[in-house]
């Protein structure tokens, strides 16, 4: 019996054929795809699979993509941290499964491109300083994705220790046009600086109110409780300053779930965000700051009511990113399946397959 063989494609095949330039137009484009409506993603957002305390588990994340005719998977095993993930593409009218793409390179840099989009979605086209909060693996795309996205003139590193920033920093190629400086820390970094990106696994919050001045956009990516809670509910306790849905159709919102009111109307302080956006809500309740402010007890009614809205509906143009220079933007950028699908769509087709 003869049976048929699926094509397997490594992180070496994939970086001969994805550049960064790829990976930020793809990612564009599928978030576009998002907020038209023409994907769906997996519901839940993420399956998890393995026994309860077992050492062994994977998690499966999936979209299906009008726009290639594909649908594809995901699967991360949590037990090796995410190495030897895949994503299985199969043919949307068929069925049919059509290539089995390594994630390891292509999700990094998808992750790192990810924040380049939500970046250029939000924060002023003329940035010029980007503070990079993190010094793992994914955070050395950064430099490049951003170098691609901006006319950046210093991008400056922060990690647990001065000296990770610095061989963080040295490890690193030269970001055309921009000087990468290492930091002792966000204090000294955050100021002057256009665009802050957060990726790491901190388990208490790093980035704080008096790091996000006016008109700088701060994404957060990472895993842990990276930012404060008060960057989106202010200085109060909470539940006591965010606006509820009827509060917000008073005030002239038009009654959408999640409104912000501006500035003025809702008194909110020093370093709290004037809009906020998140790429995937369902998902960000899991994982990352969004979900270590639910876990701290912080009301589901209160987030919904400080979100503006999704990055997906910026990008279709169904809903304005910053709309003033001095606006704090906050981004949670967590990841979307569909991006992971179409990058390994694109990959397929560049090396002839299907």
């Amino acid at each position: 019996m003869s049976l048929p063989t699926l094509p397997m494609v490594g992180d070496a095949d994939v970086r001969s054929v994805i550049t960064v330039a790829d990976a930020l137009e793809v990612v564009e484009a599928t978030y576009a795809d998002f907020g038209a409506d023409r994907l769906s993603l997996s519901a839940p957002t993420i399956t998890r699979l393995g026994v309860s305390g077992g050492t062994r588990g994977f998690g499966l994340k999936g979209a299906l993509l009008d726009r290639y005719g594909v649908a594809g998977v995901r699967v991360t095993p949590t037990h090796t941290g995410g190495r030897n993930s895949w994503c299985l593409v199969l043919e949307t009218e068929s069925g049919r499964p059509l290539v089995a793409v390594e994630e390891t390179w292509l999700h990094r840099l998808r992750t790192a491109a990810s924040a380049a989009v939500a970046a250029r979605l939000l924060a002023r086209p003329d940035s010029k300083v980007l503070t990079l909060v993190g010094a793992g693996q994914i955070a050395a795309f950064v430099p490049a994705a951003f170098a691609e996205a901006f006319a950046l003139e210093e991008i400056r590193v922060v990690a647990r220790t001065a000296g990770s920033a610095a061989d963080f920093v040295a490890r690193q190629p030269v970001a055309p046009g921009a000087t990468l400086t290492p930091y002792d820390g966000l204090d000294a970094a955050a100021p002057g600086s256009d665009i802050v990106v957060a990726l790491t696994s901190a388990r208490q919050p790093v980035v704080h109110p008096r790091h996000f001045g006016p008109g700088v956009t701060l994404l957060g990516l990472g895993g842990g409780a990276e930012i404060a809670a008060e960057i989106v509910t202010g200085p109060t306790p909470y539940g006591t300053r965010a606006p509820a849905p009827d509060a917000a159709e008073a005030a002239g919102c038009g009654g959408v779930a999640g409104a912000v009111l501006a500035p003025e109307a809702t008194g909110h302080g020093t370093g709290t965000a004037d809009r906020f956006f998140v790429d995937d809500l369902g998902y960000a309740r899991e994982i990352g700051s969004v979900a270590s402010w639910l876990a701290a007890g912080l009301p589901p009614r209160t987030l919904d009511a400080r979100l503006t809205g999704s990055l997906p509906a910026v990008a279709a143009g169904s809903l304005p990113g910053r709309t003033h220079p001095d606006e704090r933007v906050l981004g949670i950028v967590q990841g979307v399946a569909a991006c992971d699908v179409a990058l390994a769509c694109l990959t397929m087709r560049r090396l002839g397959i299907g």
